[in-house]
């Protein structure tokens, strides 16, 4: 290492430093030549000097003479010994490649010194430099490494002497005399050259080129070689030694035989490139030497080499010339040979497909290809073919077993062994290679062409040939077909590859093949070249002929499109339009095409009816312009329109304004440049720049595609003529019913529901097959789509049974059983079906199932003379087994299955019984059961049953298949329908514990192995698997609303799990007893919990069977004994005539063993049986046992409550009635959750309490144990009853709610104070007034005593009100001045129209016109009227007394609430004063509600307006224009008061109309005028900042979001949402005619409620807020019933909030809409007045109101009128229509009607129950979204005895356009068995009691507020008592109110009829029969024309 640096530092120092010697060489030349002579024979040495020369070469250049002999005698010495090193070796190499560079340059020189005569010098300035590059860049591959120097020179020089080829051996090459020629001019000999260029050969041999280093220097060998052939080319280059290397290869040596090959043949090619002919004339024996050991070796690297060395051959000597020498003749006649034998040996058939052959397969083809290049015509086309089979041979069976390694596509995956995927991919390279030689020498003998068709065929079918082979075939097939046309013309005889034929064959089979495994680069440039080469075919006029285009076009495009679904847009429009040029352009060959002609196979799994919509699309006239739809919104033009030379003017205007900068600022006049230029540019807008984008997005969304379709279909539909419908039918009928669409199955949306759904809007209908569409339903997914269809064809086809079967069978797929029922009801011929489905439906199994059974008895006596259709009688037979399997009985069912042969019965029973022999034995083996999820599932049961060795696999693998299968129906079910999910749900939770169960049995089988061998399972966690799940199962069970034979199936199952587990366990009682307890504890706590389940549900019988027959052990947990006992006690309680087994059960219980909670139960429980055995004594004396022996049981408190309860209405004793109240509050004390109902009796207790007050004492002693939040739903309650005699009472509890929940009070209590300070401040004012009053009504009728204004002190006029207008209508004059404009009071509460007709109106009918009073009914809930009665009633307390309490409640809740109080109040004031509506929009309500009182009147439209009627209007007109309103409202006075006074002033007697129908015209002119002034004028939303400065600032700490205390459930204050703020936009809602202003408050969760400020209210307006709090409590009723919970039966309460006296809060829905709005909308799209029916009815009238025709014909009249109506005028599917175009699909379609048909139920119920009448549509809300319905002004009204009234012919709301919209049988199905529900939840044994006593709380509010409200004009007289209405009276009034609902309730309710016997009634009677009568009364022509017009019955 040194002397190398040394050497390297001296050397460039040396020419300047030792200047030329004497002599020509210089000096240290001299001793360098001097130590090489001297110290040449060691190794070391002479490396150094040589290292040193080829270093600073250029410095050696002019003395090279001297060295260059030496260099090439060591060359061999050095190199070529096998044992030298790396870098000697190196060295070597590089001083070859010095001398051959040297000589380079001394050529050069010459060269240059001869082209031009230059100085030589400059030569020698250019060449060294070129050299030291050269030398650098050879020295920089071999970095110096000094350790590997080092450690190997001492080595070397032993080596040096061993070596067997010394220095002596090597030919002594005599350096030239220096006198001969000079060093300039040096030139090695031949001999020299011939060394060098054989050393390097050698070197090139010996080198094994394996890693880097060592690859490098091969390289660089080559590289060398090369170059001394270019200096030398005439050196003779000799392979003996080559050719001794092959012939002698011995194993002994390192190099394995193939890389030598290798290196040879890149030497000889090297050598060959060079000198061909020579090297060829002299070698070509050692050529035709390798040919044979290349083949045998088939080197794939060498094999490139070896091509390009012959080729080189057969360029220099082409075997045909002359010239060619024979051994090159000899030479290609063996290679021919060795070609055959070889392509032989691999197509021979039992070659097996290993690597080997393989490669040899590469190798030939690569030989075969080079040798193709030179000579087309080398190789037997017969040989290729063979070749050919056999690859494909290999590609099939590589592939095929690369598929089952795992289906893994990726070639070396972890799966697939390397050799596998070398293996393939060889195999794939072969193929490619061999297709590109299959050239036309081929394809011309037919033999070979028919095997290469078939080969090729067979790979493009092959699924899992790899994609690059197929584009291959491709590119191929495109060639020959491209060549064959291109030839084709120049010369016919030309042979052509494919015919025709053939041609389209291939097409075809290209166009199938199946691309699933292309990677997308592949797939892409698949799609391009395959769809150029066809669409150049199908359109190439010039080259192929037309039949042969047409033949492509039909055969391979129209069959498989692959054109028409490119990815690529433009290739696609090439494709379609040679479908749209080669079709017809009328919509009928368009549609046929679709429907009939084309077969859409092919695109059978993508949605293709966008093609087919494209094809209906490209012949709409796209150079129209776009125009909207005559109905749709339109802006009237501001100019009257120009002509279009002007507008094109005014573009021309338009244009010259300059596009500005952006940041120029906008004036108005750019504006409307820019907006007039951006209209123009849309007018000129042509229907094809809608319509081209539009198809375009409907082929990337398939979505878009649908709705497309779904539009155009019944548009193009109807265009056609009646018999292009018929042609179609058919072929539609055909499309629908093919196979091919099972693909699709899966896609959402496919295209079957499309085409279903198109069908479902066309007019007329093409009838189907109604089983196709029940097929198409359940099949794709078009669930609801099908079953509109049916629905309409079943009313179409009346008498088609086929297709209400049909229909029947997908609502049972649907789990829809009201609706089946419903359908079944309507159409059944027998009685008993009817009876006995509504039986059915309401869960009354047992008679049921006996009435069925008659029915089948019936009908095999004969009794119906075959009437009974077949499909009626199956149905009976299903429904009898659907109620054995309810009442679970599985040995009835078995045994059935077993005469009958049904497995699917016997499978489903047997488990259950348990016989698993018969099963293992009779149904396993045998049955032919549909392949379900639920047959997995008993399949898995049975495998862990067996418990056979791989049961549990089995079991876990059927689960699998299960899982599956429920999937897949899961994915076929509707989206948005949960009941027909429901049954999949439990299927799911059955799957998953089959999996539980497996895992149950692996731990015991574990458990086990470990207890075996050491002391029983000390380990603690031993069984902890089991344990965990046994604990989850039990809290993992289903609703207790769901059948019993959901509980069975589940707890069954359970059953045999706990006997396996008791079975395990059973020897370790003494070792762990706990384990060995497990299972017996579980099993009975699973065996009473099925049985309490089976008694809730009222299944007694049942109940008892549990308990006796499931459990089956003798000993059982003291805890589940006693559960055993009280179910058993409680079902014999239940069942008729086991009274006494009960109580002996009791009696006979040994008591011992239980805890006192227990014990107190058993003795209760014995008390109900003694009670029902009529013993009271000693019932009361087990209760107060009960209580006794443990005081904490709830539910002996409450049964002992209700003992004294009915001991003290027996015996009126008050001692009894003191026991009862602290019963009650005990319970209530104890129980909070169920005993909480008992509220209502203790305040009913309390409101009616005796004077000496016992109820009272009870109540305050245990008033404080009871906690505070139960009070919370009270709240309006108690307020009231502070001025009732149990005043102090309710002001304890009032304060203790005010201390801890604030703000549940705080809204109602504030208003109840504002309400109050009015009274009681101005009762002087108000007794004067009252005289007033009197005195004033006997002269002129109205009133006008003036009150106080409100909190802020604003004074508020009292105006005149108008008689029947105030108690008619919410709008109340009289309460407001008509619209006191300018106190917080606007107008109308829910402006909806006018209230139901009270008494005042029912005299008005018969035709009286005297006016009727009703006094100012200003004050809400009792003004200064209370006052007037107070001494009437008895009050106790005075008004003022009341305020008192209200006011110490609030400082209460106000001094330990300041802040809180603070911001509310803030809250509430604004609120109640920003919001108040304007006076045109008051002025508005006003004139809505007039024109409903004239449509009201029941006076003839000719006659003169009535007298009372001109009173109101006299009252409206001066409250209107008060002197109030001329001050504040300056400008609207001006613009309406003369207007409106001379129109409709009475006194201006010129002007004023002479007739009714006059002034109806003229205000309906006034509306009109009015509504479009306040839609046009002011803003349809206002912002937050311009209403209320305050609001928009207001952040509350402590204030909640109002409404959360209604859920009468325990509140944690700081789980309540606290009003984060209000939103900024506050839109304005308009309905008829009434205007609201609807606030959003965003709570601190995020969440928004909307309210609308309703102002002016009524003083009706409180009792909304009560029967609101009614259905609060009844719908926790229905959360108990499960038939009613089932059906999610709930009446949507919405919050109302009081704010102000004459101010509330109602939360609103951002959907809502009322009934009539619905209407309107028809009525405006249709350009149609909406009034128009009322006046015409009218009109029809007048005849019949002048008196002169008798009742009966007015009755026909009114009937005649209505049809007339209901014929012309309104149709009966508005609704349908509207909620059509409202919901988005056929799935929210039937979401909503389900939802809305209950709520409608429900509020029919109410409606029906509270007897509440005036459901105009207006005042009828429902969500367009969710289907839930408000109504308004809902309650009841009172006549003069404070009962209520009620005199409209129908008993609820539900109408014709209702009935469309639900079908009969909807109605029948969903509404009927709803209110059925409802009224089943309610009179429930359970319920009724507290139902009672919450209509008792309900009515005494009423008749509260009602006897403070009554008119001052009713005479006094009808009261008891002459005048005064003691207490007495008023509870006689609550008590006969409660006891009409209750009894009408009971007219309806299912139970009422179940109880009757069995027999008693022939034909059968539902039990719905109650509320059906009640729906044909609504329904009823007769009873509708009765009603009001303003009602509306004919919508």
């Amino acid at each position: 290492m040194l002397v190398k640096q040394a050497l390297d530092i001296l050397m460039p120092a040396l020419p300047q430093r030792l200047p030329l010697g004497h002599s020509q060489m210089p000096t240290w030349i001299t001793y360098t030549k001097k130590i090489l002579v001297e110290e040449g024979h060691s190794i070391p040495n002479l490396v150094h000097i040589f290292q040193l020369i080829v270093r600073h070469s250029d410095l050696f250049y002019s003395c090279r003479a001297q060295f260059v002999p030496q260099m090439v005698n060591s060359l061999s010495r050095l190199g070529l010994l096998y044992n030298t090193t790396a870098e000697n070796r190196r060295l070597a190499i590089e001083l070859a490649g010095l001398v051959v560079n040297w000589e380079r340059q001394r050529q050069n020189e010459m060269k240059a010194v001869t082209d031009a005569e230059a100085p030589s010098q400059i030569n020698d300035d250019f060449n060294p430099s070129s050299i030291d590059a050269k030398r650098s860049i050879d020295g920089s591959t071999f970095p110096d490494d000094a350790t590997k120097r080092v450690k190997v020179e001492p080595g070397l020089q032993s080596l040096c002497v061993m070596s067997t080829g010394g220095p002596s051996s090597i030919p002594n090459i005599e350096t030239p005399g220096s006198a001969s020629q000079p060093d300039e001019e040096f030139k090695p000999n031949a001999a020299m050259e011939e060394m060098i260029i054989n050393f390097l050969i050698r070197v090139a041999l010996v080198i094994e080129p394996k890693d880097k280093e060592e690859s490098a220097m091969y390289k660089q060998a080559l590289e060398l070689l090369s170059q001394a052939l270019e200096v030398w080319p005439n050196a003779n280059v000799n392979f003996n030694y080559l050719e001794k290397l092959l012939s002698s290869i011995q194993p002994s040596q390192a190099k394995d035989p193939s890389t030598a090959l290798a290196q040879g043949l890149d030497v000889m090619n090297k050598v060959l490139e060079k000198q061909p002919h020579l090297f060829i004339r002299n070698n070509i024996n050692q050529i035709s030497q390798i040919l044979e050991p290349c083949f045998k070796h088939k080197l794939l690297d060498a094999g490139k080499s070896f091509c390009s060395l012959l080729k080189m051959i057969f360029v220099a000597f082409p075997p045909e010339a002359a010239t060619t020498l024979a051994d090159v003749k000899l030479l290609n006649q063996k290679l021919d040979d060795l070609i055959q034998k070889h392509v032989s040996a691999v197509t021979a058939p039992q070659t097996p497909g290993d690597d080997n052959v393989t490669s040899s397969i590469s190798f030939l083809l690569l030989v075969i290809r080079t040798l193709t290049e030179v000579q087309r015509n080398f190789i037997e086309p017969s040989l290729l073919v063979r070749i050919l089979q056999r690859l494909q041979r290999d590609m099939g069976s590589s592939a095929g077993s690369h598929l089952r390694q795992g289906q893994r596509a990726d070639t070396d995956s972890a799966v697939t062994s390397s050799r596998l995927g070398c293996d393939v991919g060889a195999v794939i390279s072969n193929l490619k290679s061999i297709l590109k030689l299959i050239t036309e020498r081929v394809m011309i003998v037919p033999d070979c062409k028919r095997s290469v068709s078939q080969i090729l065929n067979a790979l493009l079918s092959e699924k899992a040939t790899d994609a690059s082979v197929l584009l291959c075939i491709l590119d191929v097939i495109k060639g020959w077909i491209e060549d064959d046309f291109c030839r084709q013309g120049t010369s016919v005889t030309s042979s052509s590859f494919l015919n025709g034929k053939e041609m389209v064959s291939f097409l075809q089979k290209l166009s199938q093949v199946d691309k699933q495994n292309f990677s997308p680069a592949s797939l892409e440039e698949w799609d391009r070249k395959y769809l150029e080469l066809l669409f150049g075919i199908c359109a190439d006029s010039s080259k192929y002929s037309l039949p042969l285009r047409q033949e492509v076009f039909q055969k391979v495009e129209r069959q498989f499109m692959l054109g028409l679904q490119a990815k690529d847009p433009e290739v696609r429009m090439k494709f379609f339009s040679l479908y749209h040029e080669s079709l017809g352009k009328s919509l009928f060959t368009r549609l046929q095409f679709i429907i009939q002609i084309q077969d859409w196979e092919a695109l059978s799994d993508v949605f293709w009816l966008k093609q087919g919509l494209d094809l209906l699309l490209a012949i709409l006239v796209e150079d129209k312009p776009i125009t909207l739809a005559p109905n749709s919104a339109r802006v009237p033009p501001l100019l009257v329109s120009s002509t279009l030379a002007e507008s094109l003017g005014m573009q021309h205007k338009v244009n010259d304004v300059s596009e500005g900068a952006e940041d120029t600022p906008l004036t108005f006049e750019t504006l409307v440049h820019k907006h007039a230029q951006f209209l123009n540019n849309m007018s000129k807008l042509q229907v094809a720049d809608l319509l081209i984008p539009l198809r375009e997005l409907a082929h990337t969304d398939a979505n878009v595609a649908y709705h497309l379709w779904v539009l155009v279909f019944p548009i193009v539909w109807v265009t056609l003529h009646k018999e292009e419908q018929v042609t179609l039918a058919k072929p539609m009928i055909t499309l629908l019913s093919k196979d091919y669409h099972k693909r699709q199955q899966a896609s959402r949306p496919n295209v079957v529901q499309a085409l279903l759904e198109g069908l479902q809007l066309s007019h007329p209908q093409p009838r189907m097959p109604s089983e196709l569409i029940k097929y198409i339903g359940k099949t794709y997914n078009a669930w609801h789509i099908a079953l509109a269809l049916l629905e309409s064809h079943v009313m179409l086809f009346m008498n088609d049974t086929k297709c209400a079967e049909s229909l029947a069978e997908l609502y049972r797929l649907l789990n829809e059983e009201d609706m089946r029922c419903g359908l079944w009801k309507k159409r059944s011929i027998t009685a008993e079906t009817r009876a006995g489905l509504s039986l059915v439906q309401h869960g009354f199994w047992q008679r049921s199932q006996s009435l069925f059974y008659q029915a089948m008895v019936k009908a095999t006596q004969g009794t119906y003379n075959n009437t009974v259709p077949k499909a009626e009688m199956c149905l009976w037979e299903e429904q009898w087994l659907y109620c054995a399997s309810q009442l679970s009985q599985w040995d009835a069912l078995a045994d059935f299955g077993k005469s009958v042969e049904n497995y699917e019965i016997l499978l489903d029973s047997l488990w259950k019984l348990p016989d698993w022999t018969y099963m293992k034995d009779h149904v396993i083996p045998k049955a032919q059961v549909e392949e379900t999820s639920k047959l997995r599932l008993i399949q898995a049961y049975f495998a862990l049953h067996d418990k056979n060795t791989n049961g549990i696999v089995d079991a876990d693998n059927m689960v699998g298949k299960g899982v599956d299968l429920a999937l897949e129906q899961w994915w076929q079910l509707p989206e948005m329908s949960i009941h027909s999910k429901i049954p999949l749900l439990q299927q799911f939770q059955k799957i998953v514990e089959v999996k539980e169960s497996s895992r149950i049995l692996v731990d015991i089988s574990n458990g086990n192995k470990v207890s075996g061998n050491s002391v029983v399972g000390v380990q603690g966690n031993l069984y902890a698997d089991l344990k965990d799940i046994l604990e989850a199962w039990r809290l993992r069970t289903p609703n207790e609303w769901d059948h019993t034979s959901v509980w069975y199936d589940l707890l069954q199952w359970r059953n045999e799990m706990y006997n396996a587990v008791i079975d395990a366990f059973k020897d370790f009682s003494s070792t762990n007893s706990q384990l060995h307890h497990l299972g017996y504890r579980d099993k009975a706590w699973n065996v009473n919990r099925l049985a309490q389940i089976a008694r809730k549900q009222g299944l007694y019988d049942v109940c008892v069977t549990i308990l006796e027959k499931l459990y089956g052990h003798s000993t059982m947990e003291v805890q589940e004994a006693f559960v055993k006992i009280t179910e058993q006690a409680k079902a014999y309680l239940e069942m008729k005539g086991e009274l006494t087994s009960g109580l002996n059960l009791i009696n006979s219980t040994n008591l011992d063993y239980f805890p006192a909670k227990h014990k107190a139960e058993i003795f209760r429980l014995r008390g109900d049986f003694l009670l029902k055995l009529n013993d009271s004594e000693n019932a009361n004396l087990a209760y107060s046992n009960a209580i006794s022996v443990f005081q904490n049981l709830p539910k002996g408190w409450i049964s002992w409550g209700n003992y004294c309860d009915m001991a003290y209405r027996e015996t009126h004793e008050e001692i009894w009635l003191e026991y009862a109240v602290s019963c009650f509050l005990q319970g209530i004390k104890f129980g909070v959750s169920n005993s909480r109902s008992h509220l209502a009796r203790v305040l009913y207790l309390l409101s009616f309490d005796t004077p000496s007050e016992p109820v009272g004492r009870a109540f305050d002693k245990y008033l404080d144990q009871i906690p505070h939040w139960v009070w919370i739903s009270w709240i309006p309650q108690l307020l009231l009853s502070l001025q009732r005699t149990e005043a102090p009472h309710c002001k304890l509890v009032l304060l203790k709610i005010a201390i801890v929940y604030p703000q549940a009070l705080y809204y109602w209590l504030r208003t109840y104070l504002l309400e109050r300070r009015d009274v009681a401040n101005k009762s002087e004012i108000g007794r004067m007034a009252m005289a007033q009053q009197r005195a004033q009504q006997s002269v002129s009728g109205t009133s006008a005593g003036s009150l106080g204004g409100l909190a802020d002190g604003n004074a508020r006029v009292q105006g005149p009100g108008g008689g029947p207008l105030s108690s008619d209508n919410q709008v109340h004059q009289g309460s407001q001045s008509s619209g006191g404009i300018g106190s917080h009071n606007g107008r109308s509460s829910h402006g909806q129209e006018p209230e139901r007709s009270t008494s005042a109106e029912s005299s008005m009918h018969n035709g009286n016109d005297q006016p009727l009073q009703q006094g100012s009914a200003n004050v809400n809930e009792g003004g200064q009227n209370t006052l007037r009665r107070a001494g009437a009633i008895g009050l106790a307390a005075s008004a003022a007394s009341a305020f008192d309490a209200a006011k110490d409640i609030m400082e209460a809740l106000r001094s330990k609430h300041a802040n809180l109080a603070f911001e509310l109040e803030v809250l509430l004031t604004e609120i109640g004063s920003r919001f108040v509506t304007l006076p045109e929009e008051r002025l508005l309500a006003v004139v809505n509600a007039l024109l409903h009182r004239c449509y009201k009147y029941p006076t003839a439209t000719t006659a003169e307006v009535p007298q009372s009627l001109k009173k109101e209007l006299s009252g409206v007109c001066r409250a209107c224009f008060s002197a109030d309103a001329i001050n504040k409202h300056v400008d609207f006075v001006r613009e309406y008061k003369q207007d409106f006074e001379r129109d409709l002033d009475p006194e201006s007697t010129a002007t004023f109309p002479a007739t009714l129908s006059e002034l109806t015209g003229r205000l309906k002119d006034w509306k009109n005028v009015l509504q479009s002034n306040v839609e046009d004028r002011f803003p349809a939303v206002l912002k937050l900042e311009e209403e209320s400065r305050v609001l928009r600032d207001f952040h509350g700490i402590d204030v909640e979001v109002p409404g959360q205390y209604f859920t009468d459930q325990e509140i944690a204050p700081d789980h309540t949402v606290k009003l984060d703020r209000v939103a900024a936009d506050i839109p304005i809602v308009r309905r008829h005619g009434s205007s609201f202003r609807r606030l959003t408050l965003i709570g601190s969760d995020g969440s928004q409620r909307h309210f609308i400020v309703q102002t002016s209210l009524t003083p009706n307006a409180r009792s909304d807020e009560r029967i609101l709090q009614l259905f609060r409590v009844m719908n926790q009723m229905f959360e108990k019933h499960k038939e009613s919970r089932r059906r999610h039966i709930c009446i949507h309460t919405p919050r109302i909030i009081p704010v102000w006296s004459q101010v509330r809060m109602v939360e609103d829905d951002l959907m809502y809409s009322t009934f009539l709005e619905v209407y309107e909308n028809h009525c405006a799209r249709n350009d149609r007045e909406a009034d128009l029916p009322i006046t015409y009815f009218k009109e029809q009238l007048n005849q019949a109101i002048s008196g002169l025709i008798s009742p009966e014909a007015v009755v026909d009249l009114r009937l005649q009128a209505y049809n007339e109506i209901t014929k012309t005028l309104v149709t009966d599917n508005i609704f349908s229509q509207y909620m059509y175009k409202t919901l988005p699909s056929g799935n929210h379609m039937w979401a909503f009607k389900k939802q809305f048909a209950i709520q409608l139920a429900l509020s029919s119920f109410m409606s029906f129950m509270v007897q509440i009448g005036g459901r105009s549509p207006n005042k009828i809300l429902f969500a367009k979204n969710t289907g839930k319905i408000f109504q308004t002004d809902f309650h009841p009204a009172y006549d003069v005895n404070g009962l209520i009234e009620f005199n409209e012919p129908v008993p609820f709301r539900l109408t014709r356009n209702m009935q469309a919209f639900f079908s009969h049988f909807g109605v029948e199905g969903l509404i009927v068995s709803s209110m059925c529900a409802a009224g089943q939840a309610v009179v429930s044994p359970k319920q009724s009691q507290h139902l009672w006593h919450h209509l008792a709380m309900f009515f005494r509010d009423e008749l509260l507020s009602w006897s403070w409200r009554r008119p001052l004009g009713m005479p006094m007289t009808p009261l008891a008592g002459g005048g005064s209405m003691n207490s007495h009276d008023f509870k006689q009034k609550v008590t006969t109110n409660v006891e009409h609902v209750i009894a009408r309730i009971k007219s309806i309710a299912p139970q009422n009829f179940s109880e009757e016997e069995d027999n008693q009634m022939d034909p059968p009677q539902p039990v719905e029969r109650g509320v059906t009568e009640l729906v044909e009364a609504a329904l009823n022509p007769r009873n509708l024309c009765m009603m009001d017009p303003t009602w509306h019955p004919w919508f």
